[in-house]
């Protein structure tokens, strides 16, 4: 199934006639200000509820409650040690809204924010998901108790994702908002000893250098659109989309875009990885493989123009140390995920590098790691 550019057109202008009428400016006034003839703001499904409702040719998934989600960073996973060394993260995703009784918290909490475009949308299936994580930044060097003022400067996050997604079968519309603090409050540094102690390697020692204690908050929204799905039941599959999006708050300021691509056996309809900066990554829309054996190998890569990055770029109120960075970056992600009955395991590698100087990309000078992600469904 593909998707021509007159498709994506009208999904998005769908999407910002919707976000007037949301703010009580009529739809004969939105299409004044979009240029857009009622045509076309027809076919898009404005005047009628449903904007999409291609997801009903689509078999249900499989009944479940939700799902639990265990995610483990670590940069040993490619040799390295330094700049972004470890994140642990433990997530619930909700089942589609839609399948829960009129009086289930989730139900109500979708109804709550159906005042938001495509939320509650006849057509679409909405999902929630809350996460759970912590992230941990380090210098070049951990042997070092007094890193170079210039260098990354070490930093632990304490974080809270709580994420809506609004989706079909052709787009997913994700809105995230990130809570949390970045210091010694976030208990980084205990737990990062803990964690070197069982995989053996070094103490980082300059962690009396951090980051010191702010609140977090930080707003995130993302666009997907799928472009190629091939995916017949019990057979070999592709699925392709692209995706764009921004952050802003005192976290991250940017915006990125993307592509990831999936093939394999017995192939879920989702919309592959979230983006690393702008978001913790994403299980929404995954259905417990049943009593079946599903693998899939996915390929991904973003690009990222970012203005602020809390944890090269230090404190925003108070003074702190602050590391050198690239204002354009570019990530690639690869990874395999299999699963059986309500089970899936996955592991996935990521290299992230700035543009701007062709040294960025070689292994001493990017950021590498791997990731563990295990998701048991419940129900």
């Amino acid at each position: 199934m593909g998707a021509s550019f007159s498709d994506i057109r009208g999904d998005l202008i769908a999407f910002l006639l919707l976000l007037f009428s949301s703010f009580g400016v009529s739809s004969v006034l939105a299409q004044e200000v979009l240029g857009t003839p009622m045509v076309l703001a027809t076919r898009a499904g404005v005047d009628e509820p449903s904007i999409d409702d291609s997801w009903k040719e689509v078999e249900p998934p499989p009944s479940f409650l939700g799902a639990i989600s265990a995610l483990f960073d670590n940069d040993s996973f490619s040799g390295n040690d330094n700049r972004y060394t470890s994140g642990l993260a433990f997530a619930w995703t909700s089942a589609a809204a839609e399948t829960y009784s009129k009086r289930h918290p989730h139900r109500k909490i979708v109804n709550a924010f159906s005042f938001l475009p495509t939320v509650g949308t006849r057509g679409y299936r909405n999902y929630l998901q809350f996460v759970v994580g912590m992230e941990m930044y380090t210098a070049t060097d951990i042997r070092l108790p007094d890193p170079p003022p210039d260098d990354h400067p070490y930093g632990g996050i304490l974080y809270l994702d709580s994420t809506i997604m609004s989706r079909t079968s052709k787009a997913n519309h994700q809105l995230t908002l990130r809570l949390g603090f970045v210091g010694p409050a976030s208990g980084a540094s205990e737990v990062q000893r803990w964690i070197h102690e069982i995989i053996g390697s070094p103490v980082p020692e300059g962690w009396d250098t951090q980051l010191k204690n702010e609140p977090i908050i930080n707003l995130y929204y993302q666009y997907s659109r799928r472009i190629v799905r091939s995916a017949p039941p019990d057979r070999g599959g592709v699925d392709i989309s692209c995706n764009g999006g921004a952050g802003l708050g005192n976290y991250y300021i940017g915006a990125n875009v993307g592509f990831t691509g999936s093939v394999g056996y017995r192939l879920p309809d989702s919309y592959g990885v979230t983006p690393l900066m702008g978001g913790a990554e994403s299980m929404v829309g995954l259905p417990p493989p049943g009593k079946k054996f599903c693998i899939y190998g996915f390929i991904a890569a973003q690009a990222f123009g970012v203005a602020r990055w809390l944890p090269t770029d230090g404190n925003t109120f108070v003074d702190s140390r602050s590391g050198d960075r690239d204002d354009w970056f570019a990530s690639a992600s690869a990874g395999i995920v299999v699963g059986f009955s309500r089970v899936l395991l996955s592991y996935r590698y990521h290299g992230i590098a700035g543009l701007t100087d062709p040294e960025n990309f070689k292994t001493q000078n990017r950021d590498d790691f791997g990731t563990i992600i295990l998701t048991v469904f419940l129900g």
